[in-house]
């Protein structure tokens, strides 16, 4: 059983809530943002953050995805609260949800640990879809963590939760950084920046790649900065064929992450 009758109406305080998160100006000054969906739930409650509390329908709750969501929360003693279905779709950014959300506190900034080897860099990147695949291959590919600069898009703006699939939950994430005193941290950690660029630089395939590595992943239309791009060590490039003249961030990121994953021992 719930520990609340079903939840009717929008005027209801946990609801007015859950959807401030959706407004970027209320999810900037926040603490909390919103997890939607079975399977991002289920990897919020599995990564030990603090859901405040849970939003799911009747017919959820009759589900054995449901049940066993619940089960979690209640040992975790997390708030399960039952709603209309128009709760959810009201709260909900998709065109199609799924009749669960959670309103979770944000996980802490972290840094890299020390002993990491790749460190994905994220300039001035504002297209969520871009910015959590970034994420979701970051994890994927075997980055330490993800830093991202002042004008990239919020981490936990809605699409870039659902994106990063999880990932976000798990990886050191620091963001709204000034691309100077990211660079700062990267050289008093030894490692050495890549600058992945477009245009009139070497192919990332067959380089030598320092033992540390920060790649640097720039915005969709202008790339990374002169300014930022002359701090790096290197300017590297992804080979292609055809009349193509750029990658999307997302991909161009994926790829080159893919290819210094490889060139160094897993993990």
């Amino acid at each position: 059983m719930s520990e609340f009758s079903i939840i009717q109406s929008v005027q209801n305080s946990m609801v007015k809530h859950a959807y401030s998160l959706k407004k970027a100006k209320s999810l900037k000054e926040s603490v909390d943002f919103l997890c939607e969906g079975f399977h991002l739930v289920e990897e919020a409650l599995a990564s030990g953050l603090n859901l405040r509390y849970v939003f799911a329908t009747p017919e959820v709750e009759k589900t054995d995805a449901g049940k066993k969501l619940q089960a979690e929360c209640r040992r975790q003693k997390t708030r399960w609260v039952l709603v209309q279905a128009k709760i959810i779709d009201y709260v909900s950014e998709t065109a199609t949800p799924q009749g669960i959300l959670a309103v979770v506190e944000k996980p802490a900034a972290r840094w890299p640990a020390p002993e990491t080897q790749i460190v994905l860099c994220v300039d001035q990147v504002q297209d969520a879809g871009n910015v959590g695949t970034l994420l979701r291959s970051a994890e994927a590919f075997g980055a330490g963590g993800v830093l991202l600069t002042e004008g990239s898009c919020d981490v936990f703006n809605p699409k870039v939760v659902r994106s990063a699939m999880g990932a976000l939950f798990r990886l050191p994430v620091q963001e709204k950084l000034d691309w100077q005193s990211a660079m700062e941290w990267l050289k008093a950690n030894g490692f050495q920046s890549l600058a992945l660029t477009s245009h009139g630089a070497p192919s990332l395939v067959g380089m030598a790649l320092p033992q540390k590595t920060a790649l640097w992943v720039g915005s969709e239309g202008a790339g990374l900065s002169e300014e930022l791009m002359a701090a790096c060590d290197a300017k590297v490039s992804i080979p292609m064929t055809g009349k193509v003249e750029s990658l999307n961030a997302g991909v161009a990121g994926s790829l080159a992450l893919f290819w210094v994953r490889n060139q160094k021992p897993v993990s």
